[in-house]
């Protein structure tokens, strides 16, 4: 899909979206497969203190919508379904539909009535939910229906595309391995050989085979399942020849044992392999928070190396220390 008249997944599409919602309308993004669509509208929502119900029409049938019928006093009553939001709920909440041109029509339908009346049967949605859907658009090759005119006149309708800057920015905050993020950074045309979904895949894969000391070449065909061939290639090529040896234990005990080897690396601008080590370090702390006693860890000593690496490796590391020391 050309970027050209569409919004980039970025801040711009927030501000958007809160228009969308304070006029009381649905929205509807369309866009190609892992950019990312789902994933904002959930962090969006959420940032405004919404509870996020997301359902994947894909999966459902008519009866999961509209509930099961039942008879009370000879009048028959629908029994509402439970993942939908509580009418009655107290809360601001959203409802993301995902695959509405991809499901069977028998469920589109009932959908038809949820966004004109904001009922389905005895279920009611509960005042100032916001409605939004997420589908693939229907002329880049997936096999989805197209809109029925009257459900598509329903949404506000804005076609989305990925953006790397908002993408690295957010992949940063959230600790998507390091060189990655990188990568993606000095290839313009990241985005173009693979969507952002594909990067995060990737960057895990070599988080996780990196704290399993696997070599670059060994996650090449993991990789490849995710990034295609070529650009997996391309990505192994910027990563370490060689994984440190520095366990994250000894980092956090006796961090100037490696303080000379860290600044060698800076030295020689190998960021890779100071990124693959506090990476390590960085796993270690999120998934292992109590390995380490807070009174055996250098704090000082390991200042010293965070002082001469690059922030974006520095600060998580910092945080989750910072939200150890706040324990009680």
């Amino acid at each position: 899909m050309s970027n050209e008249r569409s919004v980039p997944i970025s801040p711009a599409l927030g501000e958007l979206l809160d228009v969308v919602r304070a006029a009381q309308l649905p929205a509807l993004l369309s866009g190609p497969h892992g950019i990312g669509k789902s994933q904002y509208l959930e962090a969006w929502a959420r940032a405004r203190g919404c509870d996020v119900y997301v359902l994947d029409l894909s999966l459902l049938e008519a009866t999961d919508l509209t509930g099961l019928p039942y008879l009370r006093d000879g009048v028959t009553h629908f029994a509402p379904p439970a993942t939908l939001p509580p009418s009655d709920a107290a809360r601001p909440c959203a409802l993301i539909l995902e695959e509405l041109n991809r499901c069977d029509r028998s469920v589109r339908q009932p959908c038809l009535q949820l966004l004109t009346t904001r009922r389905l049967n005895d279920y009611r949605l509960p005042d100032g939910c916001f409605l939004a859907a997420c589908v693939n658009p229907e002329n880049l090759g997936y096999e989805v229906d197209a809109f029925d005119p009257a459900l598509a006149s329903r949404f506000v309708a804005l076609k989305v595309h990925a953006d790397r800057d908002a993408w690295m920015q957010w992949a940063r905050a959230s600790g998507v391995f390091p060189p990655v993020v990188r990568f993606v950074e000095r290839f313009s045309k990241s985005f173009e050989r693979a969507p952002p979904r594909a990067w995060e895949q990737a960057a895990r894969i070599l988080a996780a085979g990196f704290a399993a000391h696997r070599t670059p070449a060994s996650l090449e065909p993991l990789l490849a399942a995710v990034l295609q061939p070529v650009t997996a290639k391309a990505l192994l090529l910027e990563l370490p020849d060689q994984i440190p040896d520095i366990s994250p234990e000894s980092l956090l005990r006796a961090p100037r044992t490696w303080l000379s080897t860290v600044r060698a690396w800076m030295d020689r601008e190998r960021h890779d392999l100071v990124a693959v080590t506090l990476e390590n370090l960085r796993a270690f702390l999120a998934e292992k928070p109590d390995a380490v006693p807070r009174k055996k860890i250098d704090r000082k000593g390991l200042a010293e190396i965070l002082d001469i690496v690059p922030p974006d490796l520095a600060v998580p590391i910092l945080d989750l220390l910072d939200r150890d020391e706040k324990k009680p």
